[in-house]
């Protein structure tokens, strides 16, 4: 396979990247230095060692998983690497991968090459196929593999999954007061909708963590947060569909969790604890994702007890616990107030929210609480 079947690209520049360009030889990080760090080429380069691993096996593996049916490695004709952006942990690449001439297909490189990012890519490559594996219903996306890779100014951690076409990254953001969700396309335009018609995004993020939340190990997706562009969207004839593209994090938050031989005893407790902290963490955002950190407004509670419900439905007819929906109401309806505004306490105590978070979900805390309360009188 020759060098020409790759072309590179950063998102937002028309020209192709080429070595020896000046943004070839630009820092990865965005900070060029007089030490050694690794660079834009340097990263495309690690990328095009990645795919071409093997015979191009892993790109194989997730074309044959697209198209159902068995690709040969001179069937690909051209593979097209997108720097996309920079997240805190990862430099994603949207590869474009044409076959025969004829079909196109995009997948996700999702590359590391801090410390930290680098510890948590292979956890996360593992826990994403485990859950896809576990669960019948898919959110995340599907992997293909994982490698590291030698470059002579550090190491390089990938692992190649499912582009989810269409589907866009989401926030809040204020305009002269005024609160609205900006949606972002993939031409750098931007979308916007009012946030009470954006309730079907967050009850549907609701629902899809209840659903990959373990009943009798108590093990849920933790930590996620909608600043880091977790959850994407796509909103199409009049239907809303989510997906999230991390995991970094599948554990149990309870400490009664390990070292009880009856946890059935926890089942509706843990969960309260789950809803509970789903509920906060719902309405956390920053403005346009890496700005001041904002609560979203009421509407979101509502948005999220609903799909937190519907998740419980779905689960009612995996588990032999009986109507769950009924059952969590029912406990719920036991605890007053205060009792919920103390449990609410433990989370923040337990959660360790950031400084920022942590003050604002203070200061609504009690108003968060009383909302609750009103909205389960009346289920």
């Amino acid at each position: 396979m020759q060098s020409r079947l790759f072309r590179f690209f950063i998102s937002g520049e028309e020209k192709e990247i080429f070595p020896g360009s000046r943004l070839w030889k630009f820092a990865l990080s965005g900070k060029n230095t007089e030490d050694f760090v690794l660079t834009i080429g340097d990263y495309f380069s690690a990328a095009r060692q990645f795919l071409l691993k093997n015979d191009v096996a892993l790109l194989k593996s997730g074309l044959e998983s697209v198209f159902n049916a068995p690709v040969q490695t001179d069937q690909i004709s051209k593979i097209v690497v997108f720097l996309e952006k920079h997240g805190a942990l990862y430099h994603p690449l949207k590869i474009q991968v044409a076959v025969s001439e004829s079909q196109t297909c995009s997948f996700v490189l999702n590359g590391a090459v801090s410390n930290p990012g680098l510890s948590l890519i292979g956890n996360e490559h593992d826990l994403i196929s485990r859950l896809n594996q576990a669960y019948s219903k898919h959110y995340l996306p599907r992997v293909f593999g994982i490698d590291f890779i030698k470059t002579d100014n550090g190491r390089v951690g990938f692992f190649l999954g499912e582009w989810f076409d269409g589907y866009k990254e989401f926030h809040v953001t204020e305009n002269q007061d005024r609160r609205q969700i900006v949606i972002w396309e993939a031409d750098g335009s931007c979308h916007y909708i009012l946030e009470t018609d954006a309730l079907d995004i967050y009850q549907e993020i609701s629902r899809i963590l209840t659903y990959y939340y373990d009943l009798e190990t108590f093990e849920q997706i933790f930590p996620w947060h909608h600043a880091a562009g977790d959850f994407i969207v796509r909103q199409e004839g009049g239907s809303t569909h989510v997906r999230l593209i991390t995991v970094r994090g599948y554990a149990s938050l309870t400490e009664f969790a390990d070292g009880e031989a009856d946890k059935k005893v926890h089942i509706l407790p843990s969960l309260m604890f789950f809803f509970l902290n789903l509920t906060l963490r719902m309405r956390l955002d920053r403005l346009n994702g890496t700005g001041k950190t904002v609560m979203l407004g009421e509407g979101v509670i509502k948005a999220t007890i609903e799909g937190f419900l519907k998740g419980l439905d779905e689960k009612s007819t995996a588990y032999d616990f009986g109507d769950l929906r009924s059952v969590f109401i029912e406990f719920f309806w036991q605890f007053k107030l205060e009792q919920i505004i103390g449990i609410m306490e433990n989370i923040l105590e337990s959660c360790h929210p950031e400084s920022s978070e942590i003050n604002l979900l203070e200061q609504h805390l009690e108003s968060h609480c009383r909302i609750l309360q009103s909205i389960f009188k009346n289920l």
